[in-house]
């Protein structure tokens, strides 16, 4: 089944909140961080926080979103635990979304697509290698170039799978390159039609893309704008929570016509002030904080009626 597919019929069952897991230690309660003489608990430690999450969310919400780089930054055994995070994810009956960012001159971005969404690589000789971090979609960046995306896109049409190409950011420098103007449109009105180029090929029974967009939730003025340029790409909209958006910010950006849009909540969901609560008390505050987020969505939409 076409991803975008697959996501609109989670969408309709559970909720637009998508649950972002970017373990950091220095937010995390003391009782999951590992004993600083054991490194190689470091694996366990990821996962566990990766586990307590789903099992927290998992019939909330139509999909995580794992940050490939807090993941990366333990090397092998970060990569494990990522792995290993994803197929529990799986089990759970999410769809995964790897937030890793990934683009390149096209024959890496073909190595990229193959590991994370073909999810297998045959040699000339015939040996063919299963990877074990392929997902269900993930986040592309456009910057170098049309080369660069197409074997993301292929990949993604062809294997079911979808892509998320960094249209709009929520982060503060996002101006120094996405505001600039070249005859008469910013670089992110651009993008949004390169997108729609792509998605508009690659539509499911719904209507939608597996070819969708990055663009942010803190950016009212713009966000409809450029969802009127791509009227068929899934919107990742980022930037609820720690990064100042809000749900109003959400609403005022997209509308009520919200069907094709997901919103990724990280830290605000994930972490809490006191980090030395037990387990049973933070699996229970992980939860309510989705109940709150999914819940205040659902009151403003039918406020706006």
């Amino acid at each position: 089944m076409n991803f975008a597919d697959r996501l609109i019929e989670k969408i309709t069952n559970t909720s637009h909140i998508v649950v972002g897991i970017d373990p950091n230690f220095n937010l995390m309660p003391t009782i999951l961080i590992p004993e600083p003489d054991n490194s190689i608990a470091i694996t366990n430690a990821l996962f566990n926080f990766s586990k307590i999450v789903i099992d927290s969310s998992y019939d909330l919400i139509p999909a995580v979103k794992f940050q490939s780089a807090y993941f990366e930054q333990f090397g092998t055994l970060g990569i494990t635990a990522l792995s290993k995070s994803i197929e529990y994810a799986k089990n759970k009956n999410l769809l995964v979304i790897l937030d890793a960012k990934r683009g390149d001159i096209g024959s890496t971005s073909l190595a990229y697509a193959k590991a994370y969404l073909e999810g297998k690589t045959t040699l000339k000789n015939g040996l063919t290698i299963t990877s074990d971090i392929t997902v269900d979609c993930m986040t592309i960046n456009p910057f170098l170039g049309e080369d660069s995306l197409q074997p993301f896109v292929e990949s993604a049409i062809n294997f079911n799978k979808g892509i998320f190409i960094l249209v709009k950011t929520s982060n503060p420098g996002f101006k120094l390159i996405q505001d600039k103007v070249v005859d008469g449109k910013n670089i992110s009105q651009y993008l949004a039609e390169l997108v729609n180029n792509y998605s508009k090929h690659s539509l499911g029974k719904n209507g939608y893309s597996s070819i969708g967009a990055v663009v942010g939730a803190t950016f009212p003025s713009e966000g409809n704008n450029l969802r009127k340029l791509m009227p068929n790409a899934i919107i990742l909209a980022p930037g609820v929570g720690s990064q100042g958006g809000t749900i109003e910010k959400f609403l005022i950006n997209f509308g009520r016509e919200i069907k094709g849009v997901i919103i990724p909540i990280s830290r605000a969901i994930t972490y809490t002030s006191d980090l030395t609560i037990s387990l049973e008390k933070y699996q229970t505050i992980i939860r309510k904080n989705v109940e709150n987020f999914v819940s205040n969505l659902e009151q403003m939409k039918n406020a706006e009626k």
